[in-house]
């Protein structure tokens, strides 16, 4: 799996929350488990020493992306509670 590909999964989670924003839609949100495999690739690749300095960018930018979803998550929890 290409780095343009995981990139591509940020872009198909900001569309699926303009399509559909309801708590319950974004808590259904889950990447692929190729996607899945392929973090869990680099995350043994770095504690080996063997990732790329882009390989390196690109893991720091999924871990932000891991964030991102994990409080979107939340927000929506705390949202769907509510209602």
């Amino acid at each position: 799996m290409a780095a343009t590909t995981f990139l591509s999964v940020y872009d198909k989670f900001l569309d699926f929350l303009v399509e559909k924003a309801t708590p319950e839609e974004i808590l259904s949100f889950q990447v692929s488990d190729d996607e899945k495999e392929f973090a869990q690739n680099l995350v043994e690749r770095k504690s080996a020493g063997l990732l790329t300095s882009n390989e390196e960018s690109l893991l720091e930018q999924m871990a932000e992306f891991d964030l991102l979803v994990t409080i979107l998550k939340a927000k929506a929890h705390k949202v769907s509670r509510q209602a």
